[in-house]
């Protein structure tokens, strides 16, 4: 029995290494460090990666003559499409009967063995009854402004996770990793009697969900379903699809940790400031990262330093009508995360003191993202 199909390098390239990041790095199982593809009829071509935990999908074109399906090494099948030309088409021919594959483009042929689909794990399918539509440029925007903040000491501990959650027609995101937190928050549509969700999902499912659809594209419009079944959260679109565990825990009362009023606060263009920063950071001590900012008379300046190394200034203009200076200290990678992630053209920095939870929001767009920083005590 054969499977035999063409496809374009870039796009079988692009999606390998999409999907590969959910193959399991330490392999129990051969068929869990393969990719798993199905060959269709209707001239489309889908991949799907696991490690039992973690699963990713996604849906490429392809000419295909004789349609199937089988397995093959993620890692070998990625080191050979790179070094095929660009632009060129790759052609598969699958036997079934002695679990081979020949695959070829231009004078370029490679051998290899093959696992039967049938030891593939399968990927569980989303329940449209309990699936709730939302619109994918939402979820996309809600996960590049958490999933930074999220921990990445322990990816299965809850603040290894972003709390979801949908309810009232608002989508709220939020991923702490106990010095700093950030907040997504948008109105959207997601029809009526809409059931609402509240779990904590693991920060890889959704940076792996974002980088398919960044790599891939999304049309004008289109929507994502989302369902919740026996522990497991299912993100799923035309053409791609991921399905992961959820977390089990209590998550952080985020809301009492942000302060409801701050009487001190600048506004400060957006790319300056990260530039600022990242020339001071230069000379920051490499074991703590802190960059000094002193407000005071419309002016903030700049200080870093590294003992038998150096130290650093800068300023910028800055609108400050705060009768009193401030001077505080951040972990000056916290707060380029944190402007990174701003749309707009400056940023409101909020606090009630030096030592104080402080607030980076876009200034354009305040009631939707935020990021609380923990300042840092200096001598």
């Amino acid at each position: 029995m054969m499977v035999q199909f063409d496809v374009a390098r870039d796009d079988i390239l692009q999606a390998v290494n999409s999907v590969q990041r959910a193959t399991a790095t330490r392999v129990i199982q051969p068929i869990l460090s393969n990719i798993l593809f199905e060959a269709s009829e209707l001239g489309t071509l889908r991949l799907s990666a696991t490690d039992l935990d973690f699963s990713l999908q996604t849906l490429i074109k392809a000419d295909v003559a004789t349609a199937g399906k089988t397995t093959l090494s993620s890692r070998v099948l990625s080191e050979i499409l790179a070094k095929l030309p660009p632009k060129s088409t790759v052609t598969f021919h699958v036997d079934l009967n002695v679990q081979s594959c020949k695959l070829s483009c231009g004078s370029a042929t490679f051998e290899l063995r093959t696992l039967p689909a049938e030891e593939f794990p399968a990927v569980p399918a989303i329940d449209p009854a309990v699936a709730v539509e939302l619109d994918l440029d939402a979820l996309v925007r809600g996960i590049k402004q958490s999933e930074f903040a999220a921990s990445k000491q322990d990816s299965n501990n809850i603040l290894g996770g972003i709390y979801f959650k949908l309810s009232g027609g608002v989508l709220d995101m939020v991923a702490t990793d106990g010095s700093r937190l950030a907040r997504h928050t948008e109105n959207v549509e997601t029809g009526e009697n809409t059931p609402s969700l509240a779990h904590i999902i693991p920060a890889k499912t959704l940076q792996e969900f974002q980088k398919l659809v960044s790599t891939f594209g999304k049309a004008d419009g289109e929507k994502v379903a989302i369902a919740v079944k026996d522990g497991q959260i299912f993100l799923s679109t035309e053409r791609y699809n991921a399905v992961s565990r959820l977390l089990d825990g209590q998550y952080p009362r985020y809301e009492q940790l942000i302060p409801k009023e701050c009487n001190i606060s600048a506004v400060m263009n957006r790319v300056a400031l990260m530039s600022a920063l990242d020339r001071t950071s230069v000379l920051a001590n490499d074991r703590t990262q802190i960059v000094k900012m002193n407000f005071a008379n419309d002016q903030v300046r700049f200080a870093a330093d590294t003992p038998d190394v150096g130290n650093s200034h800068d300023s910028m203009p800055v609108q400050f009508d705060n009768p009193n200076e401030l001077q505080i200290a951040f972990n000056f990678k916290f707060v380029l995360d944190a402007l990174k992630v701003m749309n707009g053209d400056e940023v409101r920095l909020e606090t009630n003191g030096s030592l104080a939870p402080t607030l980076f929001k876009d200034q354009a767009t305040p009631d939707q993202y935020l990021c609380l920083v923990m300042p840092v005590q200096v001598k």
